[in-house]
């Protein structure tokens, strides 16, 4: 590989030497190295095309003069704020905050900008140019802050929202029960709900129901909001019944009744929703377009070529005659960010001091509405993945894609923004999945395999900084998803940001050993399991490798009886931490899961709702599709069910209690 290759590898963010999750050394070859160049849209294939890419790169990152600056400036509260390019000491520059009011100042001895001591978005006019400046607060809303006068230790759920049952749900969970949860959790002690992701997915492919590979993380999925007939007829009562969600029964049976409700708006409704439209402007606006052009063409990769751009004078002209069906869209996004926000309403006037935690998805489909609107700041080319390991011989492609490291600068970070506001409507903190993404991802080009992709670095600071803006204003957690190949330093700069990482029951130990409560780390969520995950009563079962054998998903060097001897070991261990015998009953084993995560200093505990009612079988299992039921098992109770039952009370009772004494451990 050449020199000018490497530089230009370099300049983009790509990881030539890196290291693997067994930190054995490795080095990306060549076409590799070019593949993912050219993914990024910077041309490699001549010496003059290196070049000009190396120039462009730089021109972002490097720019020679403040008419050449991205959009957007990130900086923190109470320093001096880094500018893009040299500007003289002395240069004088104004400053207007969200609420007009102005700030002289002049550029420092170090071509900085004076110290801002309000966070917040502000107007910076300088040598006749105008740019937005973002001034972050040192660190997230954190669980003190939040906890007011109360006690500074808090206990919630994690909730598959499709998951809950009340009567008449009409075959999957929905912001009615949602809210029934939220009341009976707070009238029982508890403060959160950490929830399943919310956002749009495929109303026209109702068959693509992951919760992780959504058209859009901009939009809710109207398949939550509550419908007022959605069990009127004798399908909705059978689909109520099964213990798994029917997607494509569900699909279209609420967006029947949703083309109800929207045909009977009265006019003042009319004028809410329309009120609702012009605040939400763009971002909603082609959603909905999407959406409608998508009712009549079917996928993406179907429609006419002269459609797949979004500023397209043919879809203008479609938007135009279809209006009335793009306001339907509008409609159905309007009522479930409602609903959302009256659920969290619910939660607080219970007392519960977070309310709903909402989860970010990693990725989104390349060919969904986030990819079709925003192009520009998403990765065209690439998709989102994980290299080569222990466990995936070929490494994974997960389907989606994500924010493009230059377009998040080019575009001023608009499209971040927009995306971290979209999933704390309604909501009182955000889980981040995939957490390290803000730092790097492995991105692989289209069609080719997982091994053939790279680390690329992403602008950390910026995005960190952010968060914690975002997480300021919205009174908001922030929690991490950061199991499996992190970076020590990276989880120290998490800390010092005031994003909580995960403590799992399951990772926490040490060899042989289970870690004692007290031991769990302070600084993260404390958790009985995950959806990915075994619960505590399959686990102890062996139902996770039930599936595994039965699906022949071991290693190459496990074996059924190895992995059988070695569960046998794990169970005696976690009994002796949990001071139980490994032959107790399975109430038992679930109160002392639920006590421990409990007993443990983390300012925030989670107990699965699966781990509540004492389930066997996990939400989803990584690394299938159809061959296990993922995201589509219903809880056997309905919610006002669930704590009228004296073993889900007596294990609530258990977490809380723990919690009580848990502050001694700091």
């Amino acid at each position: 590989m050449n020199h000018a290759l490497k530089s230009l590898a370099d300049a983009a963010g790509i990881m030539i030497d890196w290291q693997d999750s067994q930190d054995r050394p490795r080095q990306l070859d060549e076409a590799t190295v070019r593949g993912v160049l050219e993914g990024l849209g910077y041309r490699c294939d001549t010496s003059k095309a290196i070049k000009e890419s190396l120039a462009a790169i730089e021109r972002l990152h490097a720019p020679e003069s403040v008419a050449d600056w991205p959009p957007l400036i990130v900086g923190e509260i109470e320093q001096g704020i880094e500018l893009p390019s040299a500007v003289a000491e002395g240069t004088g520059y104004t400053l207007i905050d969200e609420s007009g009011r102005t700030l002289e100042g002049q550029v420092d001895t170090e071509g900085r900008l004076q110290a801002v001591a309000e966070p917040g978005y502000y107007q910076l006019q300088i040598e006749g140019k105008r740019r937005r400046l973002a001034v972050a607060p040192h660190r997230c809303m954190d669980v003190a802050t939040l906890a007011g006068d109360g006690p500074a230790s808090m206990a919630g759920l994690g909730v598959q929202l499709y998951s809950l049952r009340r009567p008449g749900d009409g075959g999957i969970g929905d912001c009615e029960a949602l809210g029934q949860l939220a009341a009976h959790a707070g009238k029982n002690g508890l403060d959160a709900m950490a929830i399943s992701p919310v956002h749009a997915l495929f109303p026209h492919q109702p068959e693509r129901f992951s919760p992780y590979s959504p058209s859009t993380r901009l939009a809710f999925n109207p398949l939550y909001s509550t419908s007022g007939d959605s069990a009127s007829n004798d399908t909705a009562t059978g689909d109520e019944a099964t213990s798994l969600v029917d997607y494509i029964s569900v699909s279209q049976r609420c967006w029947q009744a949703l083309e109800r409700e929207f045909a009977a708006l009265s006019e003042a409704d009319r004028q809410a929703l329309n009120a609702f439209r012009r605040e939400s402007g763009e971002t909603l606006e082609n959603h909905c377009r999407f959406e409608a052009i998508g009712e009549v063409f079917g996928p993406m990769h179907s429609w006419p070529s002269d459609m797949q751009g979004v500023k397209s004078e043919a879809v203008a002209n479609f938007s135009q005659e279809h209006g009335e069906r793009v306001a339907f869209y509008a409609f159905a996004q309007w009522k479930v960010a409602l609903e959302m926000a009256f659920v969290q309403q619910r939660a607080m006037e219970a007392g519960q001091r977070i309310g709903l935690i909402a989860d970010i998805a990693v990725g989104v489909d390349p060919h969904g509405s986030q990819a079709w609107s925003r192009p520009e700041e998403m990765l065209g080319k690439l998709r989102i993945g994980s290299p080569p390991d222990d466990f995936n011989a070929n490494g994974q492609e997960w389907g989606v894609t994500g924010f493009s490291p230059q377009g998040l600068i080019e575009y001023g970070f608009d499209g971040f923004i927009a995306t971290l506001r979209a999933c704390l409507h309604g909501a009182g903190g955000l889980r981040i999945d995939h957490i390290m993404g803000l730092s790097r991802l492995w991105l692989i080009p289209e069609g080719a395999s997982p091994t053939q992709g790279a680390y690329v670095r992403y602008p950390e600071q910026s995005l960190l900084r952010l968060i914690a803006l975002e997480s300021w204003r919205h009174r908001a957690l922030i929690i991490g998803e950061d199991l499996g190949t992190v970076e020590p330093e990276f989880r120290e700069r998490l800390d010092q940001s005031g994003i909580l990482g995960m403590g799992v029951l399951w990772f926490e130990r040490e060899d042989d050993e289970f870690t004692a409560a007290r031991d769990y780390p302070s600084r993260a969520t404390a958790m009985t399991s995950t959806h990915d995950l075994p619960t505590v009563a399959g686990w102890r079962l062996g139902r996770d490798l039930d599936w595994r054998i039965k699906l022949d998903m071991l290693g190459e060097e496990e074996t059924p009886e190895q992995q059988r001897e070695m569960r046998k070991h794990d169970i005696i261990a976690l009994a002796e931490t949990f001071n139980i015998s490994p032959d107790a009953d399975s109430d038992t084993w679930l109160e002392a899961a639920a006590r421990h995560i409990g007993a443990t200093p983390a300012p925030l505990v989670l107990l699965q709702l699966e781990d509540l009612l004492g389930l066997e079988e996990q939400p989803n299992l990584p690394g299938t599709l159809d061959e296990h039921p993922n995201w589509r098992r219903r809880l056997p109770l309905s919610v006002d069910e669930m704590f009228e039952t004296s073993g889900v009370m007596n294990r609530l009772r258990a977490m809380i209690t723990a919690r009580a004494g848990a502050g001694t451990h700091e």
